[in-house]
């Protein structure tokens, strides 16, 4: 069908005016012939019946006297008919009598079964059986058989007439068709040529001629006509362009103008941002400098002699500076979220050590107002999770603290469960619910805009900046969590959000805490007048193997004990809370002394604040323990064990508070600082802690002293004259190329902005601490470049040096390692006897890895070394295992080969206190303390 379509008119029209005659000239002759055949078949076939008619007539003789000569000599008849090619005569049973044949004897005809009187056409002859009677009576049955040679004779005359026909009406068709398609082609050729001739020269201005007046004459015509048309508007075109070139030169003056502008007012713009990171980091730095030398010069005014009045009122400046300081940080975080340059870490850390410590912070706070603090996490809720706990710290604080300020009296608790999880990524649910005044529902709404209270009005009971929850929900939706509250004015509200937290492993902390079998079935009776309280203590309890009972004041209390000792099942241990109506824990203790047979049950105190004299009123009464609320988990699992476990201790009060960091033998200190408050509070604090301080008052004083006497460890400010600590860092760390020694640096600066702790650890600097000084903080600086310095290795490589160094002083919790493991001392040592078994391997593959330039194998020792420490609590020997892991992944190995002398002699100095350790019998000599390592 194609190839008709891309066929030209001429030809078109000529084959179809031919095949219109064709078709005619066929339908013409067709039906004739047809009808001439059929009329021919019907006159040989009744041609055909009288023969056999008169034939049969002819033979009744013969068959009824059974004369077959006669038969033959009636059938020899036919050879008037030249047609006819066989004939045969049946008896009335149907057996042949005489045939006939027209070829003669070699004809091969055998005479067919007799049939019921019929004539019928097959292909190649023509077929009769007709029925011989005599007087009504069947003699038997004649069978004629004629070729088709006359039929086909005709249709093949026929044949040769319709092609004839047909091939003269097709050649004067042709003859027709090629001279009137021309007068139908011709103008249609003739548009062609015009179209062709417009397109190929553009002008618009050729016409078409027209030569009739039919339908070919108007369609010409509105061909002229759109030409008139086109020309036209191709006219107004060209105009058009011209104007528009003319505006577009016009508008590229006008937009090259406003581009100058637009970057005039763009550098402008980051000269204001520039000027404004400026201002906020000279702000901070000239708030923190004067705000330094506040609480340092408190702190230190507070360690010393002081009459009540005195202390009050420093205690009163001190919290005063630690709640400007707070608004300063919300300021700062705020702006760095803001400029989109916060951002988050990915640390492994322990969930619930982060969250108990968080809201130990605010114990005191719940406490002097009456509030009880409930920490309740849910016993699937993984424990070593992947995040950045700093955050996460913050946002507790930020919500917990709100919750403080805004309540009164009732209780403020912490819940966390797991909403989702997916892999190895779980979605927490965090909840902070308290019994406070709640949030109107009007102001819910914009409860987390920037600078937003529920009450700002001149009279307004609460203060703060408004900064505080905008923070948080900012935080979290970085974190890939959300945040919502759900209050009612007068009952409290409740703050819900979602974290997503990397987990190791599927254990959470209540399957590491496994029970031993001397807390299994021992009973505990819980007496607390918050029945949150009871339930979390329940749950932490039975999750350890003990049967508890619970008391919500203390009258139900003792009839309980009474009633427990009169069935046989006594109580072996007694929780009570301090501060209950009626009765107080106190009292409650004094009654069950006074009483022979309860006197002799461990009891241990909770109570919300550790207040004085309450561990001298403790023993007094015979106490075993208090622990101080919020309970932390760990914590309790410890005074426990220590109270019904196998190494129980009945002569000394155990007072259960979070564990201080070991101090580090002295260090000889140079502070580079131009501020005499700074250097006086920085003096004064190091001093304190033990170390002996050299003032520089710039850093070229700095590098002076440096090249005259040795240090441990400098702490470098920023922003001094004449040389700046960046300047004075990079000039030590060109020195250090030659020396091949590392002198720890760390930053001491009031600069507290986005991009100040990255700018100080590029310049060399190994540690960041921000003003005001805090003493914690500063502790951690110093323990972590302290134990990651080289300059202590550098120095123990020299002749006649000993090991010990303070870079390699760290400390071995062997308390923190046997609770871990279920105060199960025999798997203690057991676990002791694996590392000291498998750490010769891993240092050597690590030594062959470093030499061989492996970053590989240098990520997968460490990573595995690194999971070995944290699980012995050695803290210090887990960060140098985590930077070696870092150094492998980021193929950076300048000072991995420092690093690892650094990391062989600590594990040296470990497996040597780990085997004094093994050798020591348990009942010899019980693990208790920490252990120092040198």
């Amino acid at each position: 069908m194609w190839v008709v379509r891309n066929m030209s008119i001429g030809s078109k029209l000529t084959g179809l005016l031919m095949a219109m005659s064709c078709f005619a000239a066929l339908a013409v002759s067709l039906p004739m012939a047809t009808y001439d055949v059929l009329a021919l078949k019907r006159s040989m076939a009744q041609d055909f019946s009288i023969l056999s008619d008169v034939l049969a007539r002819n033979s009744t003789a013969a068959l009824t006297f059974h004369d077959a000569e006669a038969a033959r000599d009636v059938l020899q008849a036919l050879r008037a008919e030249p047609n006819v090619r066989a004939a045969c005569i049946y008896t009335k049973s149907g057996t042949p009598f005489a045939s006939y044949v027209r070829d003669g004897k070699d004809s091969d005809f055998l005479p067919p079964v007799p049939r019921a009187e019929v004539t019928y056409f097959e292909p190649e002859r023509l077929v009769r059986f007709h029925k011989i009677v005599l007087s009504g009576e069947p003699l038997g049955t004649l069978y004629l058989e004629s070729d088709l040679a006359k039929l086909h004779s005709r249709w093949r005359g026929y044949k040769i007439a319709i092609t004839v026909v047909f091939l003269a009406t097709f050649s004067l068709a042709f003859l027709l068709a090629s001279r009137f398609q021309r007068i139908f082609s011709g103008p249609v050729l003739d548009l062609v040529e015009t179209a062709k001739a417009i397109s190929e020269r553009r002008d618009y201005s050729i016409r078409a001629k027209s030569q009739n007046r039919d339908e070919f004459g108007l369609l010409v015509t509105g061909f002229n006509e759109m030409l008139t048309q086109i020309e036209r508007q191709n006219g107004e075109l060209l105009a058009h362009r011209n104007n528009l070139e003319n505006e577009v030169s016009n508008r590229t003056v006008e937009l090259t103008t406003l581009n100058v502008r637009l970057a005039a007012a763009k550098d402008a713009a980051e000269a204001a941002s520039r000027a404004k990171g400026e201002f906020l980091a000279n702000m901070s730095h000239e708030i923190r400098t004067p705000l330094n030398g506040v609480v340092g010069m408190t702190e230190l005014a507070l360690d010393t002699e002081l009459t009540d009045e005195q202390r009050e009122f420093l205690e009163t400046a001190k919290l005063s500076a630690d709640d400007l300081l707070r608004v300063v940080n919300d300021i700062l975080d705020f702006s760095k979220i803001e400029a989109g340059k916060f951002d988050l870490e990915a640390i492994d850390f322990n969930l619930r050590d982060c969250l108990e410590e968080s809201l130990k912070t605010l114990a005191l706070r719940a406490d002097e107002k009456g509030l009880e603090l409930l920490c309740d996490i849910a016993p699937k809720v993984p424990e070593l999770v992947q995040g950045d706990p700093g955050r996460l710290r913050q946002i507790i604080l930020n919500l917990v603290g709100n919750s403080i300020k805004f309540t009164d009296r009732g209780e403020i608790s912490l819940k966390v469960e797991i909403e989702s999880q997916v892999g190895d990524r779980s979605m927490l649910l965090f909840t902070v619910t308290d019994t406070g005044i709640g949030i109107p529902p009007a102001q819910q709404k914009s409860i987390f805009d920037p600078f937003s209270q529920a009450d700002t009005s001149t009279t307004r009971k609460y203060g703060g900046t408004g900064l505080g929850l905008t923070i948080s929900a900012r935080l979290i939706s970085m974190m890939g969590g959300r945040i919502w509250l759900q209050s009612e004015v007068g009952n409290g509200s409740s703050f819900h959000f979602t974290a997503p937290f990397k987990v190791f492993g599927k254990k959470s902390e209540s399957t590491i805490m496994t029970a031993p079998d001397a807390l299994t079935g021992m009973k505990a009776l819980i007496v607390d007048d918050n029945a949150t309280n009871r339930r979390i203590l329940q749950v932490m309890l039975t999750g350890w193997g003990l049967i508890t009972g619970e008391a919500g004041e203390g009258e139900r209390a003792l009839s309980e004990l009474l009633s427990a000792r009169k069935t046989g099942k006594p109580y072996h241990l007694i929780l009570t809370d301090v501060h209950m109506p009626i009765m107080d824990g106190f009292t409650l203790v004094e009654r069950i002394r006074s009483t022979p047979e309860l006197s002799p049950v461990a009891i241990m105190m909770l109570t919300s604040a550790s207040q004085q004299g309450d561990a001298d009123r403790c023993r007094r009464l015979g106490l075993t323990s208090y622990i101080v609320k919020p309970i932390r988990k760990s914590e309790l699992y410890s005074a426990v064990l220590t109270v019904l476990g196998p190494r129980k201790i009945t002569s000394q009060l155990t007072q259960v508070i979070p564990n201080r960091r070991r101090p580090f033998r002295p260090l000889h200190i140079l502070l580079a600082e131009d501020n005499r408050v700074n250097q006086t509070v920085a003096t004064k604090t190091l001093e304190k802690m033990g170390h002996s301080v050299v003032i520089a008052n710039n850093g070229s004083q700095a590098l002076s002293m440096l090249a005259m006497q040795r240090f441990d460890l400098v702490f470098m400010d920023v922003q001094m004259p004449e040389m700046d600590g960046f300047a004075a860092t990079r000039k030590i760390r060109e020195h250090e190329k030659q020396t091949h020694n590392h002198l720890p640096i760390i930053a001491m600066t009031a600069h507290a902005m986005t991009g100040d702790r990255e700018r100080c650890l590029t310049a060399g600097m190994d540690g960041y601490v921000s003003k005001p000084i805090n003493v914690e903080k500063l502790e951690q600086a110093i323990a972590s470049v302290v134990t990651q310095g080289i300059q202590g290795v550098a120095d123990a490589m020299k002749p006649g040096r000993e090991v010990a160094s303070a870079a390699n002083v760290f400390a071995w919790d062997t308390v923190g390692t046997l609770k871990r493991l279920g105060g199960d001392e025999a798997l203690f040592h057991e676990v002791v006897r694996i590392f000291l078994e498998d750490i010769p391997g891993h240092l050597a593959a690590l030594r062959l890895a470093i030499e061989q330039g492996q970053p590989e194998s240098i990520e997968r020792i460490g990573h595995s070394l690194k999971g070995e420490l944290a699980y012995l609590g050695i803290s210090s020997l887990q960060d140098q295992a985590r930077e070696l892991e870092r150094m492998g992944k980021e193929c950076d190995l300048r000072h991995v080969a420092e690093l690892f002398t650094v990391f062989e002699t600590g594990i040296s100095a470990l497996s040597k206190a780990m085997r004094e350790t093994k050798s020591t019998k348990p009942d010899e000599q019980p693990i208790a303390e920490p252990h120092p390592v040198l």
